[in-house]
């Protein structure tokens, strides 16, 4: 039940954040902290949608975030990004979207969208709407 609830406030948080910062026209767009459980917080900072881009079948969904967790634990980074998958897998549904990237953002100059992430994470949505990640 509190998962779905947090999946429930991440959409309504997305999208409203999200049309506030595409009027103001600025990166980070979202740039909210967002609890995924206890003791696990991450920032959000950009919600993109990229609506069929050269060679891609549907929209989709993109994520920018911040962690705690040092690049060192490459394992505990998936995990996480994978707990933010299946919260956002609900709203890029929604939006039609068949893929979806979690991004990991370190520097301001990638919240900015200046520059790219240096780690992210692939996922395609499935049969019964199921997001797993590609390798």
């Amino acid at each position: 039940m509190i998962r779905a609830f947090s999946a429930v406030v991440f959409g309504c948080m997305l999208v409203t954040a999200g049309q506030g910062a595409y009027a103001q026209g600025g990166y980070p767009n979202v740039d909210r902290p967002f609890v995924l459980g206890p003791g696990d917080t991450v920032q959000l900072l950009n919600r993109i949608v990229v609506d069929r881009a050269p060679g891609q079948r549907g929209a989709r969904l993109d994520v920018h975030y911040s962690t705690r967790i040092p690049a060192s634990d490459a394992a505990a980074r998936a995990e996480q990004a994978d707990r933010i998958a299946l919260l956002v897998g609900a709203e890029a549904s929604k939006l039609g979207a068949r893929k979806l990237t979690v991004s990991i953002c370190e520097t301001r100059a990638c919240a900015e969208t200046r520059e790219p992430p240096r780690s992210w994470y692939a996922y395609e949505r499935g049969i019964g709407g199921v997001w797993s990640r590609r390798p």
